[in-house]
């Protein structure tokens, strides 16, 4: 895997990005939710109630493929969407109490799939790594 090795960071973080999804998935018992619905659910709890349109925006899907993602978790009693009063042609999304249930469980499964990918590293240095990675992201 030559292509580790060639200063790239990038390469190294969606790598171990896509590890920890399929560890994810691969792990999900029936009633679990997918990495894709983690992120939205996500999204919902920490920004609260978002149009439908700013879903797709952060995402960066077409708009068809997030519709079918609201609508498994909105079956599943994970999220409501409501019409919006203010323009009758948005939907707004909301997390549901039990998504957030959902939410919480699929995190607590999420930090064992991180201490196994993650076991090589000092705890100081998953620290590290974290604060680090925070600060890319969060000087966007």
């Amino acid at each position: 895997m030559e292509w580790l090795n060639n200063g790239r960071t990038l390469p190294l973080v969606s790598y171990l990005a896509r590890a920890g999804w399929r560890a994810l998935d691969a792990s999900a018992q029936p009633g679990d939710i997918t990495h894709r619905q983690l992120l939205a659910l996500t999204l919902l709890k920490e920004r609260g109630d978002l149009a439908q349109q700013d879903i797709t925006r952060v995402f960066g899907l077409d708009a068809s493929n997030v519709v079918g993602l609201l609508n498994e978790m909105e079956e599943r009693g994970l999220i409501l969407r409501r019409r919006d009063d203010a323009d009758r042609r948005r939907h707004i999304v909301a997390l549901t109490d039990e998504g957030a249930l959902v939410l919480d469980k699929t995190f607590t499964r999420l930090a064992s799939i991180e201490d196994e990918l993650l076991h090589s590293l000092s705890p100081q240095d998953r620290e590290t790594l974290h604060l680090l990675l925070l600060r890319v992201i969060t000087s966007r």
